[in-house]
Parts: C-alpha cells; sequence; structure tokens
C-alpha cells in the first residue's frame, strides 16, 4: 500500500514538473517576442517621423529657392534702373535667404540620412523577428510531442518508470537548451546590428553666412550693360 502511494505522488510530483516547465519553457520567448515586435512597430514609427520631417524641409527648401530667385530678378531690375541703394537691401534679404536654404538643405539631408539607417534596422529586425517566430513554433512543436510521447509511454505501462522519467527530463533539457541558444542567437544578432548602436551626438553644423556685397556684385555681373548713349 505504501509502495503505491508512494508511486501515485511520484507520478503526480512528475507530472507537476512537466507541466510547469512547459508552462514556462516558452514563456520567456514569447515575451522576448513580444517586446522585439513592439520595438519593431516603434521603429516604423520613428522611420515615418523622419520622412515627414525630410519632406517638410525639403518643402520650406525649395519655398525659399523660388522667393531667392523672385528677388535675383527685381534686384538685377533695379540695377538696370540704376538704384543700387535698393539692390542693395534687396542682397541683403536674398543673402539671408541664402543662408536659410542651406540650413534647410543641411537638414533634409539628415533626415534622409537618418531614414536610410531605420530603414536598414528595420528590414535586419524583420529577419530576426521572423527567425523567432519560427524558433518559438519549433520550441511549442517539441514540447507538445513531448507530452505526447511522456502520455504514451504512462499509458503502455512501461515498467522502468526511473529510466523513462529520466530520458524524459533529459528530452525537456535538450528542448529547453535548444530554445534558449535559438533566443540567444537571435538576440545577439539584434544586439550587434550597428544600426542600433546610437551614436554620440553629432556636431551641429551651421552653414557658412553668404556676403550681401558678393550676392549684389553678382547680380552687377549677371544684368544687361547698360545702353551706350545715341543707341
Amino acid at each position: 500500500m505504501f509502495k503505491t502511494i508512494s508511486t501515485l505522488f511520484r507520478a503526480q510530483v512528475a507530472e507537476a514538473e512537466e507541466a510547469i516547465f512547459d508552462a514556462n519553457a516558452t514563456r520567456l520567448l514569447e515575451q522576448r517576442l513580444r517586446e522585439a515586435n513592439a520595438a519593431f512597430e516603434a521603429g516604423k514609427r520613428d522611420l515615418a517621423m523622419v520622412l515627414a520631417e525630410e519632406a517638410g524641409e525639403r518643402r520650406h527648401a525649395a519655398d525659399i529657392g523660388t522667393r531667392i530667385a523672385e528677388d535675383e530678378t527685381e534686384a538685377m531690375a533695379l540695377l538696370d534702373q540704376g538704384k543700387d541703394a535698393e539692390a542693395e537691401r534687396l542682397a541683403g534679404r536674398i543673402a539671408g535667404l541664402s543662408d536659410d536654404l542651406k540650413a534647410h538643405e543641411l537638414a533634409a539631408s539628415d533626415c534622409a540620412e537618418a531614414a536610410h539607417r531605420i530603414r536598414r534596422m528595420l528590414e535586419s529586425n524583420a529577419r530576426l523577428l521572423g527567425e523567432l517566430r519560427r524558433g518559438l513554433a519549433t520550441a511549442k512543436a517539441a514540447a507538445a510531442v513531448s507530452r505526447a510521447n511522456a502520455r504514451s509511454l504512462s499509458a503502455a505501462g512501461v515498467s522502468e518508470s526511473a529510466i523513462q522519467e529520466a530520458r524524459r527530463t533529459l528530452d525537456r533539457i535538450r528542448i529547453r537548451q535548444t530554445e534558449q541558444r535559438d533566443f540567444a542567437e537571435a538576440m545577439d544578432k539584434v544586439e550587434r546590428d550597428p544600426a542600433l548602436k546610437s551614436s554620440a551626438g553629432a556636431v551641429a553644423r551651421r552653414p557658412s553666412e553668404t556676403d550681401p556685397k558678393a550676392v549684389l556684385e553678382r547680380l552687377k555681373a549677371r544684368r544687361s550693360p547698360p545702353p551706350t548713349p545715341g543707341n
């Protein structure tokens, strides 16, 4: 009687151990996968934000370029009329607009570089997420097969219970080791991705200021030569 109760107790303990192990063996991998997927979605939002910022900077640059062209046309007309003072005033405004244009073009270029870097990171992480999902599916399938095998052996009335229990334990250990190794390799790829490592803050670049006098001289050189007397 005592031997029977002891055997039943060991069976219950073994089943409880198996249930706890199977319930938690893939839980960590599932949680890491959820976290990685959340980070991936956040990265897509960051990419959209950077692309929108780039579009805005390029739109500002185009508008400023139009204003510069209009002011240059007006300044050249003033020079033709001999109104150098007014032309010089416009030259000063053109110089300021030229500096603004350079700043917006530089910002747009920085946004484009950031968007390219984020896109490469997302492409790499998409592949890694696929590997994690496949690894999780494999681990779940292996755990299900292990449980089915254990139930089959128990139903068949295997007499060498100690050996079978040791074998099942070894199978579970191997499955867990495979899961951990798959997860560790995938996460190592993510961590070694250079696109994920944030660099130190880049030193701000300031475009050189445009000299209004240089603009005025350029416009004088471009304007048509004044008509000669008698023509």
